[in-house]
């Protein structure tokens, strides 16, 4: 299966605005003020100039922290800091200005604006430092489990459902999700998630479970995933998860496994995840890049151990590259690819190991993205995304070995 996706909406999806109106001491408008755009998230710098109505709009800003400077001649250059912008948020500075008696410099650093004056959308975003801090599975779906407005269908005890997706509804609607990875759609049919992306790349992952702007589709949660840029500054993540069976505990007593029930299946749980990024030339050339591996073992309740397991053996690359070709030009690449291997999928008390399916599929994601502000009102955002997958289904014994009768 290919999905082909042109993304001139879906990458609007992952991008945040910062829009405001700046004023003097005595609230007139002032056009022509340079408003300039800085931040670590941001391979240089972004500037515009306000409007003749005193207006000016950053579009398509990725998620992070940010400084605004604000200066015209004769007025007091002002510094604003700390503004914390969010995947798909639009956030409101408004802005007043005084007469200069010096060449002087203000540097405001406050709370950032955290509600969104322009859309009614409910939801909530994770930064990648929560998403790496909260002891969870480490998938996507244990973090909806955290959203508000999202029901899971499934429950994750110690990682137990990492190798399987969870279903989820929001406000009652299911099966009509969408998941956007790098404003690329990687939704499958039934409205879950296409592929097993690597948790630990994302530098953030907004949930919208009610409300969300027309971009969405469909009437339920959309989960947005942006994934780290690397930066002026090398950085590198390391993580290494593991869980014996013997930490797996359960109440169960000798009279009641005399009967039969073993109680809650012992599982093994192994994961390693290596990134790193940076500058190949500063404000110029970025890079990112990244391996994960993970590995699940667990035993099914009614079938030996020594006869067969639920295994899952997951792998993901992740590469990511930005070029600042002008000061006005950036250009972006992407690629993942995944592979998911269970070799007894839908191994159970009743379904003997001869009669289950290997599972061995491949996931793949590419994208070439521009960027260009022509104008104060005109921003380009040209994006060509191609995801896809394959999922065979192989019977564990051929029927060459075993004819049917």
């Amino acid at each position: 299966m290919l999905l082909l996706t042109p993304a001139l909406a879906t990458a609007q999806i992952e991008q945040g605005r910062i829009i405001g109106t700046v004023i003097d001491a005595q609230g007139a408008i002032l056009p022509g003020v340079t408003v300039t755009a800085k931040s670590p998230a941001l391979i240089g710098t972004r500037s515009v100039i306000t409007e003749s109505d005193g207006r000016y709009r950053f579009p398509a800003l990725p998620s992070g922290n940010y400084a605004l400077t604000y200066e015209l001649a004769g007025f007091t250059t002002l510094v604003r800091e700390g503004i914390v912008l969010s995947v798909g948020t639009t956030l409101t500075l408004d802005i007043q200005l005084q007469v200069a008696t010096l060449a002087e410099s203000v540097t405001v650093t406050g709370e950032s604006p955290v509600v969104d004056m322009a859309t009614t959308k409910v939801g909530s975003a994770f930064s990648g430092e929560k998403l790496v801090g909260i002891p969870t599975a480490t998938d996507i779906w244990s973090m909806l489990g955290q959203a508000p407005g999202v029901r899971m269908l499934g429950f994750d005890i110690g990682g137990s459902h990492k190798s399987q997706q969870s279903g989820y509804e929001s406000f009652g609607i299911r099966n009509q999700n969408r998941v956007v990875n790098e404003g690329v759609d990687t939704t499958e049919g039934t409205g879950a998630a296409g592929w097993y992306a690597d948790y630990f790349v994302n530098e953030e992952v907004a949930v919208s479970a009610a409300g969300a702007d027309v971009e969405m589709n469909t009437p339920g949660s959309a989960v947005v995933q942006t994934t780290k840029s690397g930066g002026n500054i090398f950085k590198a993540l390391t993580n290494i998860t593991y869980e014996a069976d013997n930490f797996v505990g359960n109440n169960i007593d000798d009279g009641t496994r005399a009967r039969g029930f073993t109680g809650q299946p012992n599982l093994i749980f192994w994961e390693g995840h290596a990134d790193f990024g940076g500058p190949l030339v500063k404000d110029r050339v970025w890079f990112f890049s990244a391996y994960n591996h993970f590995k699940i073992d667990k035993v099914i309740s009614g079938v030996a151990r020594n006869i067969a397991t639920d295994l899952g053996i997951f792998d993901n690359f992740t590469g990511k590259g930005t070029w600042k070709i002008s000061q006005k030009d950036t250009a972006i690449g992407y690629y993942a690819w995944g592979r998911k291997q269970k070799p007894f999928r839908g191994l159970s008390a009743a379904v003997s190991p001869e009669a289950v399916l290997a599972q061995d599929s491949a996931s793949w994601l590419y994208k070439g993205q521009w960027q260009r502000p022509w104008t104060n009102r005109f921003f380009v955002d040209a994006q060509l995304g191609l995801f896809g997958y394959g999922w065979p289904m192989k019977p564990r014994v051929d029927f060459h070995d075993n004819p049917p009768r």
